[in-house]
């Protein structure tokens, strides 16, 4: 029976892979609550990208835009041009630009975490 949930598990993990990739897409929005509009990609597309654009200042704050997409690479991060900064996230999961903080590293570490906690509590039930 464990060894049936395990192999359960590890097919469900894959399927996961052959639906479509979507992202978070949105066009330089000043606040991520508008950015929430969700994107098939493209078939090559495999990240997520969201960009933070500095554009100057607004009552003595910092004004940053929000920008987010699907890409089929990792655009270069940090590039700084003129008097704008421009602050670029990549992920590899689908819909992992959520908070236009994510990274690839900590997109795998908590796919790592779901899957340990996951066979973690089948072997825990006695399944």
């Amino acid at each position: 029976m464990k060894t049936t949930l395990v192999t359960l598990l590890a097919a469900v993990l894959c399927v996961v892979q052959a639906y479509p990739f979507m992202c978070y897409v949105c066009q330089e929005q000043e606040s991520n609550n508008n950015c929430l509009t969700i994107s098939m990609c493209a078939e090559e597309d495999k990240y997520c990208v969201t960009v933070h654009n500095y554009i100057g200042t607004n009552s003595n704050r910092p004004k940053y835009v929000i920008s987010k997409m699907c890409s089929s690479i990792c655009p270069a991060r940090g590039q700084q041009q003129n008097q704008t900064y421009q602050r670029v996230s990549c992920c590899e999961r689908p819909l992992c630009n959520l908070n236009g903080v994510s990274s690839k590293q900590s997109s795998y570490g908590v796919m790592a975490l779901g899957v340990l906690a996951s066979i973690t509590s089948i072997f825990a039930c006695g399944l």
